[in-house]
């Protein structure tokens, strides 16, 4: 079983650092229609313009115009370490890891208590299945924010990965603790208890997990686990459920056809 796919997905793994933005959601290609950052402002009002523009194409996931803006930014402001973490994750999310990694690091070695650099750099390492680097990271970023639920999830998510499941159960209770509305949080502890022949518990963390962010692992997973139990009917379910959100989910169309047979 690996969930991992589902996880990144829903772990907000890449998180942008706080914009000086309006309220409300920016409306549909609000981006593409924002006028040009006139010239003739002064140096602090064009940045706070493109700060503006910038956290407004984030918001739409125009990833194109985010670099851009935000490399603009750093080009007036080579300090503004914001501008070089909302870069770092439209890089990321656009797969230009290796950029987004180094924009992460130049910001931790400008400002080393600078929490999100270590968490996001951490979760990107996580992605990218480098566990050690990720859980080193956010340690990091715990000891420098202990109420931050989201990296203990990712770190319990990482030292899972690891086979450091003692470790990894106490990081999924804390987040938990900290926010119980974590499904990166249930869905590693379900994992957990699946190989440990926890199924009822198991299948319980993903029903947790699936009311707060369903994904077609969730319920293929949580499928396994009530095929163990021996509920069929709830296993077939789980993997029509699974189908018909991902039509071409192989696993969970291979084990609806094994369990019909």
């Amino acid at each position: 079983m690996d969930l991992t796919a589902a996880i990144f997905v829903f772990a907000s793994l890449i998180s942008a650092s706080a914009l000086p933005v309006s309220s409300g959601v920016a409306s549909p290609n609000k981006c593409t229609r924002l006028p040009f950052v006139d010239e003739a402002l002064s140096k602090k009002e064009r940045i706070d313009a493109l700060m503006e523009r910038g956290s407004t194409c984030l918001r739409e996931g125009n990833l194109a115009q985010v670099i851009a803006t935000f490399s603009e930014v750093i080009g007036l402001d080579p300090d503004n370490l914001d501008a070089y973490i909302n870069r770092g994750g439209a890089y990321v999310r656009g797969r230009f890891v290796e950029m987004g990694l180094a924009d992460y690091s130049h910001v931790i070695r400008k400002d080393p208590s600078f929490m999100r650099a270590w968490y996001n750099r951490g979760t990107t390492f996580l992605a990218l299945k480098q566990y050690d680097a990720a859980v080193a990271d956010l340690t990091e970023a715990i000891r420098l924010e202990p109420d931050f639920a989201r990296a203990y999830c990712n770190r319990g998510l990482a030292r899972t990965r690891k086979s450091d499941y003692e470790g990894a159960l106490e990081d999924l209770e804390t987040g938990l603790e900290r926010d119980p509305q974590m499904p990166v949080c249930y869905y590693a502890r379900g994992e957990i208890r699946f190989k440990g022949g926890k199924f009822e518990q198991a299948a319980d963390d993903f029903t947790k997990g699936i009311a707060i962010a369903p994904t077609p692992q969730a319920f293929e997973s949580r499928a396994k686990a009530y095929e163990r139990l021996g509920k069929k009917d709830e296993a077939l379910s789980d993997y029509e459920a699974a189908l018909k959100i991902a039509p071409h989910y192989k696993k969970a169309e291979e084990s609806l056809k094994r369990l019909r047979n």
